[in-house]
Order: structure tokens, then C-alpha cells, then sequence
């Protein structure tokens, strides 16, 4: 699943907004200001998907074109047409050999139908993650939520209902607390990859035990004046586990066989700083060693069975929390895995699903995920994310890239697009009038440093700070200067600049004169005042400086 064109009109502050993806590359990354929308491009296309897949209306003009299992789809909500009184669906071939999709003329096909073929046209998965408090993203798939709730507590489910199967839920939104259950995966499948990461850049090498602690879930707590448990409840239901029934009942038979002495016990429970407390029966689950919880998970085709076994328990409301203990290189003993920082539990979350999900048509939209990651993690976030979404090849170092996974992430840091190409990237600006644009940066991010990405793709115009940044400025006008017209003052002045500017390693510009002349001519047209340029500036700063290159080289020809 790649995403190529999508144009909006009317979503939040998105008025006649394109954004071209480039469908070649495995990931894109959002990137401007602080209220520019970036979140909104997301949560426009969750908005999106999820009235196609549920057949509701959509309030906003928009036209998107994707491609998907060998097809392009394209569809044209009023785009167009504004008096059209429903969305436009065009199916267009898209094999390697097919000719453009602007080239073709497609099949039309009505909502309806394509709901129907469902399968056939949408992504398997569109996962949605927000590394913040916000719960606003995340409210977009509520309903997706529901309707999976309500298939997989159905007494018989465990039966009946395929959890791999994406009909039952298109739409999924990445917990935080989802990270423990995509580890107990990694560890219950032997899963090689996974390992790699664990140890190479956590020092994890392995799960020593696992505490699962169940608690009274909130449906059960109703039935406490019932003298016996309904005819229902006691045919479908686990009488361990307060008569839980549904699809968790497969994990719960297990969970109690292979757990070490489970322990029941009421506890007192406090909701909030203010000390209000309430009692709470819980089941005490020890998984004593790695081996253990292998055996658990024995009875599960692959990670991405059990993990959505495992996520049934938070769903049913069935668990308080999951505390887990791993070896670490260089620890004596073992380590409580809450001692992993916040963001190493988010990224073996998002990771978890991009290696549960392969070549599964799939789309991931990503909220600053980078956000509570170390300067190294967000270095690494988007390689890791390839290989974690991609095939291995022959080469040991190289990686195939899934053509069935499209990442679209926002940033704000320049270490997370260290290593990306223009096409990558997608800058979003507003105007003095407040109207959004979106376009490449002018070059490719590899290899400008932290530094150049900063001033040439966010549009800094310094990243000094302000003090140094200034002075840097005075010291450059007063050079700009004519020898002639600078006073003994300003000479004086210029010369102290340059001292204290030396000793920060600021040297005074080169011994080449032609680029003395050229730091001349450009120092009338600092911009350190103006914190901030749009793309536009940055490309009037470029031309400008092509202008006065010219002009200087033209000057000293022969």
C-alpha cells in the first residue's frame, strides 16, 4: 500500500492543499511549524479510510489516489465535481508494466461495490500512533474499536472469530502500553530480528520472567449480588477469571496452565492523587522463565496471533498491568522492564506491528513518534522501521523494502531525517494570510548534518544562539564595509568581534578574496532578525546567492 496524490479542501485549517508522495519510497516524514497541520494530514486520511470502510459520508472535498495489490485507486469526493452527491471511485491497473495512472482511464466502480470488494481495494491495516497525551488522534478510531470489541466478547467467539483476520478491524490505534505485549511476542517466537534490536541497542538478551496481573473487570463487577452464574456464563464463560468469555478465552485456559501458583487476592486500588481508593480482586500470573511463556504461546500460529491474544486481555478489561524482567549485558541481576525508558517501550510498540504486519498492505501514520527517543534512537528511528517493515536479501546488509507498507510520520527533529532524499520529506508552511502549503525541500537532507538541515530544509536562518548570532551580524556589517568608509571605531570594533568570535572557533571569514567579496555582498541580506523562512525564502536566499556567485565570477575573468 503506497499513497501517491492527496489534495483536501476543508478539513480543519487545510484549504486547497496537495501533497504528492512519492510512491517509490517506503516512508515520508511531515515536517514545519508548530499549528502548519501536519497532524491534520493524518488525521485527515484516518478520517478517510474509515468512512470508506464503514460507509459513512465525508464532509470535506478531497481527491486521493493510492495504490494497492497490483491496483490504483482513486477517489474524487466533490474534488471535481462539487455538485456530485457522492464520492467517485476509479480503479486503474497498476502492475510495474501498466502505464500512468494519469494515462489511463480506469473503471468506475460505486461505493457500495467497493465496500463489498473491500478486501481487494483498502489497506489490511491503517495503525495510527501519537507519542503524546493528546487523546484526540486516537478518538478517530474509537468506533473501529467498538465494533472489534463487540465480535470478540461474543460467548462462542474464541470459536468462530480469525483475530488475524483484518475485516474484523481495519483500523488500529498503537497503545502506549502495547510495547510489553509486542516483547512478550518477540520472546515467545524466538523472533531473530526483533532480538538483533534487543540486543544490540538495548542490551537486552533475553526475558527472565513475567508477572501478569488480572483484575476484576468492570462488567463483572455488576454481577456481584448474583447468587450463581448464569446458564450462558458458566457454558461459555472462565470461572478463574470472573466468567470472562469471547475470543480472551483461548489465552486465559492457557495462561492459567502454564502461570506458577496463580495467587488471588482483593487489593485496595487508588484512582488518583487524592488518595481515593477502591477494592479490587486480582489474579497474580507468573510466566517463571522464557521457556515457559514459549510453551504459553505454543498453541498460536505466529507473533502477530498472540500479540492480538494478548491485546484481547486489555480489551476485555481483564488486566492491570504487565510487568516483565529481562538479562542485560553487564547487569548482575535481572532488570524490571519499566526501567526501559518511555521511549524504547514506543518504539518496540511501533516496530512490533510493522514486523507483525509485513507484506500486508498496510499503512502506518505516525505522530511524532520520535519524541521521547535519545539522539541516537531518532538517528536510527527511520533504518530501523525499513528493516523491521522489509525483507532480508542475500546481503547481510541490505534490505528489501517492502512494496506493501507506506510510513507517514511528523517531526520536528533533524536527526529522524538524517539520512532521507527530498523525496522523502514534505515541508509545510503558511503564508502571512495563514494558508498551508506543501512541497519538497529544494535538496536531499543526507549528508547537510544537523546543522544544514536545520537552516536549509526547517528554514532557520542561524543556529546560533542569539548573543553569538548577533555579534556574528555586526561583525559581518562593519566588514562589509568599505576600508575607506569604516571609521578607526568600527575598525576597533570590528577587530574585538573577531577576537571573541575566534576564540569560539568563529573565525573571520577566508583568505580567498573572492569569497570575501561574496560575504560582502550577501551580509546586506542577513535574515538572523527573521527566525524563521518559509520555502520561498529559502529559495529567494538560494537564487540570490547563484546571482552573486555569477556576478563575482563573472567580474574576475580574464
Amino acid at each position: 500500500m503506497r499513497l501517491d496524490l492527496f489534495k483536501i479542501d476543508g478539513f480543519k485549517n487545510l484549504r486547497n492543499v496537495e501533497i504528492n508522495f512519492d510512491e517509490d519510497e517506503f516512508a515520508t516524514v511531515l515536517i514545519g511549524l508548530n499549528g502548519a497541520g501536519k497532524s491534520n494530514i493524518l488525521e485527515a486520511l484516518v478520517t478517510v479510510f474509515r468512512a470508506l470502510d464503514l460507509g459513512n459520508s465525508i464532509s470535506f472535498r478531497f481527491f486521493l489516489r493510492y495504490h494497492c495489490r497490483a491496483k490504483w485507486i482513486e477517489l474524487d469526493n466533490r474534488w471535481t465535481d462539487l455538485t456530485s452527491p457522492q464520492i467517485s471511485i476509479v480503479i486503474k491497473e497498476g502492475h510495474p508494466e501498466s502505464p500512468k495512472p494519469a494515462e489511463q482511464i480506469g473503471t468506475s466502480i460505486r461505493l457500495n461495490a467497493f465496500r463489498k470488494r473491500a478486501p481487494e481495494f483498502l489497506p489490511n491495516h491503517v495503525f495510527g500512533y501519537y507519542s503524546g497525551q493528546s487523546d484526540r488522534f486516537e478518538k478517530l478510531f474509537d468506533k473501529h474499536q467498538s465494533l472489534y470489541y463487540s465480535k470478540v466478547i461474543k460467548p462462542g467467539a474464541e470459536l468462530e472469530l480469525n483475530t488475524r483476520d483484518p475485516e474484523l478491524r481495519r483500523l488500529f490505534y498503537c497503545r502506549h502500553f502495547y510495547g510489553q505485549l509486542a516483547l512478550l511476542s518477540y520472546f515467545a517466537f524466538d523472533n531473530r530480528r526483533a532480538r538483533q534490536l534487543l540486543r544490540e541497542h538495548m542490551g537486552i538478551t533475553g526475558l527472565h520472567s513475567a508477572l501478569i496481573v488480572m483484575k476484576e473487570p468492570w462488567w463483572a463487577k455488576g454481577r456481584k449480588g448474583q447468587k450463581r452464574p448464569s446458564p450462558t456464563l458458566v457454558k461459555h464463560g472462565d470461572p478463574n477469571f470472573w466468567f470472562a468469555y469471547g475470543v480472551v478465552r483461548r489465552l486465559l485456559d492457557k495462561l492459567w496452565a502454564y502461570a506458577t501458583a496463580p495467587i488471588r487476592i482483593e487489593q485496595s486500588v487508588q484512582t488518583d492523587y487524592r488518595g481515593n481508593a477502591t477494592s479490587e480482586e486480582h489474579v497474580y500470573l507468573f510466566i517463571k522463565d522464557e521457556e515457559t511463556l514459549g510453551k504459553l504461546a505454543g498453541g498460536f500460529d505466529d507473533a502477530k496471533s498472540f500479540f492480538a491474544m494478548l491485546e484481547t486481555l486489555d480489551i476485555s478489561d481483564l488486566v492491570r498491568e504487565v510487568r516483565l524482567w529481562v538479562h542485560r549485558e553487564g547487569a548482575d541481576a535481572e532488570l524490571p522492564f519499566h526501567e526501559i525508558s518511555d521511549g524504547e517501550k514506543q518504539l518496540l510498540t511501533v516496530l512490533g506491528l510493522m514486523e507483525f504486519t509485513r507484506h500486508d498492505e498496510s499503512l502506518f501514520l505516525l505522530d511524532e513518534p520520535d519524541t521521547h527517543l535519545n539522539p541516537a534512537w531518532k538517528w536510527k528511528y527511520l533504518e530501523l522501521a525499513h528493516q523491521f517493515s522489509s525483507d532480508e536479501t542475500d546481503d547481510p546488509n541490505g534490505w528489501r523494502t517492502d512494496p506493501t507498507s507506506h510510513i507517514v510520520m511528523t517531526s520536528h527533529d533533524p536527526l529522524t531525517m538524517a539520512s532521507l532524499q527530498r523525496q522523502q520529506v514534505q515541508v509545510m508552511s503558511r503564508d502571512d494570510f495563514g494558508r498551508v502549503s506543501v512541497q519538497r525541500p529544494p535538496i536531499d537532507p543526507r549528508g547537510l548534518g544537523v546543522a544544514g538541515i536545520l537552516t536549509d530544509i526547517f528554514g532557520l536562518s542561524t543556529t546560533l544562539d542569539p548573543i553569538t548570532q548577533r555579534k556574528l551580524d555586526e561583525r559581518n556589517a562593519l566588514f562589509s564595509l568599505a576600508d575607506s568608509v569604516r571609521s578607526p571605531a568600527q575598525e576597533d570594533r570590528m577587530e574585538e568581534l573577531s577576537r571573541e568570535l575566534a576564540q569560539i572557533g568563529l573565525r573571520r571569514v577566508s583568505r580567498d578574496p573572492l569569497y570575501d567579496l561574496f560575504l560582502k555582498r550577501m551580509a546586506h541580506v542577513r535574515t538572523a532578525d527573521t527566525p524563521l523562512q518559509s520555502p520561498a525564502d529559502l529559495e529567494a536566499m538560494n537564487a540570490l546567492a547563484d546571482q552573486v556567485i555569477k556576478e563575482l565570477s563573472a567580474g574576475t575573468q580574464p
